[in-house]
């Protein structure tokens, strides 16, 4: 049983019950943001729709079989990971795309200003030179919103792993555009 119990805890356990608005509800409130954490790993579009369509269809499948969980968004997380990752020959790599980035910031595919989208291109670039690990931190942390204990959970590694991985990318990132960190205060505010 969980220290504290919240609502996607009694969602969840509605949804072993088989009640459908339980499972609705969950996918309602999930099915945008396994989107967008898909599409850090593939940019293929519909194959990501399909995987996450394919981790609510055995979800309530094997509702009967689910155990308790307390972190339900952890637990879709890496599931949907795994599934786009078996799909996939060889390694899982990460994808640094428009859908997945701070490119695609209406403010910025919008904007006239030519300066802000030229930084805006600069910081894409200089974000796609960083190890993947750190691109992968970077776009759970401030891309998708996710807190630092959930990416640490999701990656497998430490909270401290991640704090210095992002850190590091940050870092990196300062000294690649040196002259103009006005983009990088955007991409971190978001």
């Amino acid at each position: 049983m969980p220290k504290e119990i919240n609502a996607d805890y009694l969602l969840w356990e509605r949804l072993k019950k088989g009640e459908t608005t339980a499972f609705n509800q969950l996918y309602e409130q999930y099915a945008d943001i396994l989107f967008s954490f898909g599409m850090v790993y593939s940019k293929d579009r519909e194959r990501v729709k399909d995987c996450i369509h394919d981790l609510f269809f055995e979800l309530y499948k094997y509702r009967k079989n689910l155990s308790s969980n307390d972190n339900i968004r952890n637990y879709l997380f890496k599931s949907l990971k795994r599934k786009i990752q078996s799909g996939q020959q060889g390694k899982l790599s990460l994808v640094y795309t428009s859908e997945s980035s701070v490119l695609n910031r209406d403010i910025i595919d919008d904007s006239d200003d030519e300066n802000l989208q030229e930084n805006a291109r600069r910081l894409s670039v200089a974000i796609r030179k960083l190890p993947e690990r750190q691109q992968e931190a970077l776009n759970l942390r401030f891309v998708i919103g996710i807190p630092y204990p959930e990416v640490a959970k999701i990656m497998d590694i430490s909270l401290e792993s991640v704090r210095t991985l992002v850190y590091r990318s940050v870092k990196t990132l300062r000294e690649e555009l040196k002259e103009n960190e006005l983009i990088l205060f955007f991409f971190l505010k978001t």
